[in-house]
C-alpha cells in the first residue's frame, strides 16, 4: 500500500495491483471486502484498457462480496457511438458485463455512467490567473468551442442537443449512485442539455462578443479526416462530430441520476465563472 492521498479535504488509500495477475487482484478484493468496482482506467491501447478491465471483472466475479461493476466510461454511451474507434474498445467490457448479468441475474449489477461532453472543455484557453482550474483534471482540448479565439466548430446545423456535465459533477453523481441499493444498467446525468446553437448564444451573451461560427456538413467533416490514421485518437474528434450529425449522440433516455441529491453546475454558471469580462 502506498501513502494516502488527499484531495479537497478527503483522503484515500492507494493499493497497487498487477492488472495482468487476476490472483493478486482477487487477493486485494477479498482483503478489503470490496463489493463495488468503479473502473477509471483510461488509455487508447487495447492492452492497457480492455485487458485490465476484463481482469478486474474476472477477479471480482470470484470474490464473494463483489456484486457491482462500473466500466470506465463517463462521457458518451459506447453503444450509441459504435462508429467511434475509441468507443468500439469499450463495447467489449460491456458485452462481458451483459454475460455476467445473464449468468447472475440476482447477484450482479453493472451501470454505465453517461455524462455526455465534459463541460470543462469550454474552459479551453482560459487566461484568468487560475484559469487552469477551469479544466479540472480533463485534458485541454477545444471541443466544438474555443472561446479563447472566439470560434465554434459546429457539426451539422447546430440544432442537435448536446449533454454537458462538468467532470467534478460526474464524480458527485457517481459517488451518490454508489450508495443506491439497486443499480440500473444506465446512469445518465447532465449538468445541462441544450442545442449547440443555444450554447453559442449563451457564450456570446456571457462573453459580450460575437463568435466566429463554422457550420460543417457531413462531407466537410469527412474531408478533414486522416485517410491513413496511425493512431486510434487521430480522427476521434471528427468521428464524434459525424456521430452528432448522424443523431448517434441524441438524448435517448431520461437523466435518471439527476433525481439524486446532486446539484450540478449549468453551462451559464460555468461560463460566467470562467469567461465573464
Amino acid at each position: 500500500m502506498t501513502p494516502d492521498i488527499s484531495y479537497a479535504g478527503a483522503t484515500a488509500s492507494i493499493i497497487s495491483i498487477d492488472y495482468q495477475d487476476q490472483q493478486s487482484i482477487r487477493k486485494v478484493l477479498i482483503e478489503y471486502q470490496i463489493d463495488t468496482i468503479i473502473s477509471t482506467i483510461a488509455g487508447p491501447s487495447p492492452d492497457g484498457f480492455i485487458t485490465a478491465q476484463e481482469s478486474l471483472l474476472r477477479a471480482g466475479l470470484s470474490v464473494p462480496t463483489f456484486r457491482r461493476f462500473s466500466p470506465s466510461n463517463y462521457a458518451f454511451d459506447p453503444e450509441q457511438l459504435k462508429t467511434v474507434k475509441l468507443y468500439q474498445m469499450k463495447l467489449l467490457i460491456i458485452a462481458s458485463l451483459c454475460r455476467a448479468k445473464q449468468e447472475r441475474p440476482n447477484s450482479f449489477e453493472y451501470c454505465r455512467f453517461n455524462g455526455g461532453v465534459y463541460m470543462n472543455y469550454l474552459g479551453y484557453g482560459n487566461t484568468k490567473p487560475d484559469g487552469d482550474k477551469a479544466h479540472g483534471y480533463i485534458g485541454h482540448f477545444p471541443y466544438f468551442v474555443d472561446l479563447s479565439k472566439r470560434t465554434v466548430d459546429v457539426p451539422g446545423d447546430g440544432e442537435k442537443q448536446i449533454v454537458y456535465t462538468r467532470a467534478e459533477d460526474v464524480e458527485k453523481f457517481v459517488a451518490a449512485a454508489s450508495q443506491l441499493e439497486v443499480w440500473e444498467e444506465h446512469g445518465d446525468m447532465a449538468g445541462e442539455v441544450l442545442t449547440i446553437n443555444e450554447l453559442i448564444r449563451t457564450c456570446e451573451d456571457v462573453c459580450g462578443a460575437k463568435l466566429n461560427v463554422k457550420y460543417n456538413t457531413r462531407e466537410e467533416i469527412v474531408a478533414r479526416m486522416d485517410t491513413d490514421p496511425k493512431h486510434i485518437m487521430v480522427n476521434m474528434y471528427l468521428e464524434v462530430c459525424l456521430a452528432f450529425i448522424d443523431g448517434a449522440c441524441d438524448v435517448k433516455r431520461p437523466m435518471n441520476l439527476n433525481k439524486l441529491d446532486v446539484k450540478p453546475m449549468g453551462v451559464r454558471e460555468y461560463l460566467e465563472k470562467w469567461w465573464s469580462p
